[in-house]
């Protein structure tokens, strides 16, 4: 599989107002180093990653936080990330994809077979920002991270529209993430938001 392989349009969601301000060139540049990535995990391309293949504008070089998610048959089958930005954007996309697929925890590594299976998703993140209060963070707009002693749990903004979730049930299922009691978000708890923008096509089969 190579930077051509996933096919069609590609589509964007804003959870916010925020937006990386990418081209519809540079959104494709960064779903083609995200394929690359993956061909790489299974061995389908050799294991550098060959940036000179990539059109590489200033855009792309920006430090920029990113999540890589694979689903197949609409089931979760790796999501990996950060939440602070610590590559370059195009370095972010390429080794967050090749961690999803071989080294989330949740799952075994993603193999050949299952390649051209998935649905593959890249969230860019706007900066986090901490909140004073619950009442600040509105499901469909922010991700969240929850906070508390050591314990600490994330979810990106899309999954709890996509659960169909009120504030308090991600609240309690973000408590149950992190190891606490369902309730531990009442109390003691430190919250922060972000925002993204999704980027996501799939294979063609």
């Amino acid at each position: 599989m190579g930077r051509n392989d996933f096919m069609g349009a590609i589509h964007v969601e804003r959870s916010g107002l925020w937006s990386a301000g990418l081209t519809e060139p540079e959104q494709a540049t960064v779903m083609a180093i995200t394929a690359d990535a993956l061909a790489q995990a299974v061995g389908h391309t050799p294991t550098a990653f060959d940036v000179d293949r990539f059109a590489l504008t200033p855009a792309l070089r920006i430090a920029r936080a990113t999540f890589v998610t694979l689903h197949k048959g609409g089931m979760l089958r790796g999501c990996i990330g950060s939440l602070q930005p610590e590559a370059p954007l195009f370095q972010s996309v390429h080794d967050n994809a090749l961690a999803a697929a071989l080294h989330d925890p949740r799952f075994p590594s993603v193999t050949g077979r299952e390649l051209l299976l998935l649905e593959v998703s890249v969230s860019i993140l706007s900066p986090v920002e901490p909140i004073d209060t619950i009442a600040e963070f509105r499901i469909g707009e922010h991700g969240i991270i929850l906070e508390k002693g050591w314990r600490r749990a994330v979810y990106l903004p899309e999954v709890a529209t996509e659960q169909g979730w009120t504030v308090e049930e991600t609240l309690i299922s973000l408590c149950q993430k992190a190891g606490l009691p369902t309730d531990a978000w009442r109390t003691g708890a430190s919250f922060k938001v972000f925002s993204s923008e999704v980027l996501s096509r799939r294979h063609d089969v």
